[in-house]
């Protein structure tokens, strides 16, 4: 009787540590990888977004832009050129986001996309996008989507109207892309 109340015990105290512990795991995963036999006839960054928070997401449709900003996709790129008289491409594309003429974020994520627990998001965008396909060398990349909230007064009208949204940065794995001189 001794030992099978101790097991007991053992088990609760087991069940209720394990349900008290943070998960740490992200709202979403993202992974990447590039279409070169796409039918757009370039190639295509195939972007998944995996909803991994056990609760419906909203996310609006990501663009893919040269630099972070809220709902977006971005590159973090490292570019190796091919020969060193080759310049690196520019790193700053001079985005400025300017969310003063938007509709509030609440009127905004009515139209945005719903991800069941679980469930992918498919985002085809041409790699051209986000870098200079034109230049011969070998780029390093990983794709970056930042939550679509801008600012915590944002964050705080979110949750208010109950609507869950990722929060924070989100990566994929890294990418390789050589582009190659054409042979002469």
């Amino acid at each position: 009787m001794r030992t099978l109340l101790t097991v007991g015990l053992m088990g609760l105290l087991l069940a209720l540590s394990l349900g008290a512990k943070p998960t740490n795991k992200p709202d979403l995963r993202l992974t990447a990888s590039v279409d070169m036999a796409a039918p757009e006839s370039q190639p295509i960054l195939v972007i998944h977004i995996i909803n991994e928070s056990g609760h419906l997401l909203r996310i609006p449709d990501p663009p893919l832009l040269c630099k972070g900003a809220p709902g977006a996709l971005s590159l973090d790129v490292r570019f190796i050129p091919e020969n060193s008289s080759q310049p690196q491409p520019a790193t700053d594309c001079g985005l400025e986001v300017d969310p003063s003429g938007l509709p509030d974020i609440r009127e905004r994520a009515k139209n945005w996309l719903v991800l069941k627990p679980g469930q992918n998001y498919e985002a085809r965008r041409p790699l051209a996008m986000g870098v200079d396909t034109n230049a011969h060398g070998t780029y390093e990349f990983h794709v970056v989507y930042d939550g679509p909230s801008a600012t915590p007064a944002d964050d705080q009208k979110l949750k208010d109207a109950g609507i869950a949204v990722p929060s924070g940065r989100f990566e994929s794995d890294k990418l390789t892309y050589k582009m190659n001189a054409p042979k002469a």
